[in-house]
């Protein structure tokens, strides 16, 4: 008697417990829908089936089906030759280019990428549809969406024909037709910020070579490329341009007072002057060479920069008048720099004055610069010769 009152006790107490977890468990659910219930009150497009969200499916599928009817025209058109016999005349075919040209201007940038993708997918795509299509989106689509258009050709080069061995596609358009014929530079560079450092690696030269014919554009740049840079590999990129920048023309080189007055009107760091200078001596008139040693005295480069520069220009101006380099020494008052063109130009002149370069030689302090003529001047002679034995003996070089 007693065990079955027991056991009808825990039954009862089982059922209780159960009929208490149903009730929670219910209370919870009630709880979560009258939440979702609110949310949807206050957005209805969390609801998949609100007037809202029904909307905005009728629209995509709409605007797909418009791209969809875009791109089967594009094709019928442009995959046809306009000489074709059995194409539309002439007039009519105008009339066409021009009316689907329109619907093509009034694509917005989501429309456009759905354009593209179905241009890629269709495939009826060959090369004579795929330079039309290059040429909409340099003529039309980037013209009026640059900044879009920028992202949709890095996110997806393949997609617009980039890397493909092309000397000129759509994204190096974009960097000359902004750089060179709009002359916005400030869209220039927000495009290549939206690229990945290789596109910026490539297609930053576009923006300086239309941008350096005089001294306000070469300003302007400077500024935008300043800017630009906000990362170390960005700045390394900026500095690597900044001796174009700084001395290449269009039409000839610049003069000494021209390039001088410009790089002091910009301002560089001592860390902008050394990328601005490297390889100065290709880029400078040979005239003025003696000009430009004079200056790398008066300037904040870094002193081993500034004799290392000294000796390129040397090295170069011997090569094309050593009687003006010699005059340029016995005026030039002692200096690092001097020393510099010394060694360069006693390495330079060796061979057929070994004379007149020793003197020069002997006016150099033992160390690097005239460690560095001497190395020069010996590797010049043939290997194992007497008089490469000579020297090397004389002044005490080893072999």
């Amino acid at each position: 008697m007693i065990r079955s009152l027991i056991i009808s006790a825990l039954i009862l107490i089982a059922a209780a417990l159960f009929a208490w977890r149903e009730k929670q468990q219910l209370s919870v659910e009630k709880e979560t829908n009258e939440k979702i219930l609110r949310q949807i009150a206050n957005d209805p497009s969390i609801d998949p089936q609100s007037p809202i969200n029904i909307e905005r499916r009728k629209a995509e599928s709409a605007k797909q089906e418009k791209v969809k009817t875009i791109t089967r025209d594009f094709f019928a058109l442009y995959g046809s030759a306009p000489e074709d016999p059995f194409s539309v005349s002439g007039e009519e075919r105008m009339r066409i280019e021009a009316e689907l040209k329109s619907r093509l201007e009034a694509l917005d940038p989501s429309e456009i990428k759905l354009f593209i993708e179905e241009c890629n997918n269709n495939p009826d795509l060959n090369a004579q549809i795929r330079q039309s299509l290059d040429v909409f989106v340099q003529r039309v689509f980037i013209a009026k969406y640059p900044i879009e258009m920028a992202r949709m050709m890095t996110q997806s080069p393949k997609q617009f024909g980039i890397g493909e061995g092309k000397n000129y596609d759509s994204f190096a358009h974009l960097v000359y037709y902004y750089s060179g014929e709009k002359r916005d530079l400030q869209t220039v560079f927000e495009c290549l910020s939206e690229a990945p450092p290789e596109f910026q690696v490539k297609y930053i030269g576009g923006a300086i070579q239309f941008g350096t014919d005089s001294p306000s554009q070469r300003a302007e740049l400077l500024e935008e490329m300043r800017y630009f840079a906000v990362t170390p590999e960005q700045q390394e990129l900026v500095n690597s341009k900044l001796s174009e920048l700084a001395f290449s023309r269009s039409d000839a080189k610049g003069s000494f007072v021209e390039l001088t007055d410009w790089i002091g009107s910009a301002n560089l760091s001592s860390e902008e002057l050394v990328a601005a200078t490297k390889g100065m001596e290709q880029k400078v008139r040979v005239g003025e060479t003696g000009q430009w040693l004079d200056w790398l005295t008066k300037n904040n480069i870094p002193d081993e920069v500034a004799k290392e520069r000294a000796f390129e220009l040397a090295t170069r101006w011997t090569d094309k008048d050593y009687q003006a380099v010699a005059q340029w020494l016995n005026r030039t008052p002692d200096s690092p720099e001097k020393a510099s063109v010394a060694s360069a130009y006693a390495a330079k002149t060796y061979p057929y004055d070994p004379a007149g370069a020793a003197q020069w030689l002997q006016t150099i302090p033992p160390g690097p610069d005239r460690t560095k003529a001497l190395k020069a001047i010996y590797q010049g002679m043939a290997k194992d010769s007497d008089e490469a034995q000579t020297f090397a003996s004389e002044y005490q070089l080893a072999k």
